[in-house]
């Protein structure tokens, strides 16, 4: 049976509809994590996510809530997977000498993913033991809220440390890639009341780190962010991957049969000597 130029022009393209939708099936989004390393007066941050990290700048937490920002010896636009940036870590006094709170050595790494948006990793080189006992906190209406302790001297006072991350509100309009950080924030029990307290740390809604000050010293509670990390920025469809991976296959079986339609359908020309 011979095939005319039709036949394959049909083949090729219907071959080539074929290999877009298996590709389809393969794509995946990145994630951005630090290590990161403290060693005199250098201070390295390597990514060891599967993705970039744009515009990284680092941030340690002085005494105030203040974040300073730390001086890099390159600045580069893209810290690629495995990449290091380099900075410098002032030494201005020894560490017995520093603050309870200078002494756990917080630091930020902030960053913008390939959409504009940007996010923040929160660290410590000495960080305090688990809370025994956490305070009910989470997020409510977009908003962060933390309630009191039940037992005001049990808590004396927590400090709320959060990487801002303000979702792609900010990417609609033209940006300076620049970051934008408010200063951590301590909350004194007794003089605040039974309030709860209510902080805004962006669209975003990202994980929230309190340290509380007791009698046995500082101690540590994560409150889990709002569900919109990370997946803000994300297409619709990403989302929706299982069913579009389920009409993928429909379609990829369709094509297969209206292939073998085709070819039954069409007339038979007899074979040339």
């Amino acid at each position: 049976m011979n095939f005319s130029n039709d036949d394959g022009d049909y083949l090729f393209r219907l071959m080539l509809a074929v290999a877009m939708l298996l590709l389809s099936l393969s794509a995946s989004a990145g994630s951005v994590s630090f290590e990161l390393s403290l060693t005199g007066s250098n201070l390295t941050v390597t990514n060891k996510g599967n993705g970039s990290a744009y515009y990284p700048a680092a941030f340690r937490l002085l005494d105030g809530g203040r974040w300073e920002r730390l001086a890099a010896n390159a600045t580069p636009a893209e810290l690629a997977p495995g990449a290091k940036l380099e900075l410098n870590w002032p030494e201005l006094r020894p560490l017995a000498q520093l603050s309870a709170l200078e002494q756990m050595q917080p630091v930020m790494v902030r960053f913008f993913d390939e959409a504009g948006a940007g996010f923040g990793q929160i660290s410590f080189f000495h960080g305090p033991p688990a809370a025994k006992s956490a305070l009910r906190a989470g997020y409510v209406d977009g908003a962060f809220q933390l309630e009191p302790p039940d037992a005001v001297f049990s808590i004396k006072a927590s400090w709320i440390l959060w990487p801002q991350e303000n979702g792609i509100a900010r990417i609609l309009r033209p940006q300076g890639f620049e970051h934008s950080q408010p200063p951590a924030l301590r909350i004194d029990w007794l003089r605040h009341g039974r309030l709860a307290y209510r902080l805004d740390t962006g669209a975003g809604q990202p994980e929230v780190t309190l340290l509380h000050e007791t009698e046995q010293g500082y101690a540590l509670q994560l409150v889990r962010g709002g569900g919109v990390q990370g997946r803000e920025q994300r297409a619709a469809w990403l989302d929706a991957a299982p069913k579009f991976y389920l009409a993928s296959l429909i379609a990829l079986a369709l094509a297969a049969a209206a292939m073998v339609l085709q070819f039954l359908r069409r007339p038979r020309r007899g074979a040339t000597a």
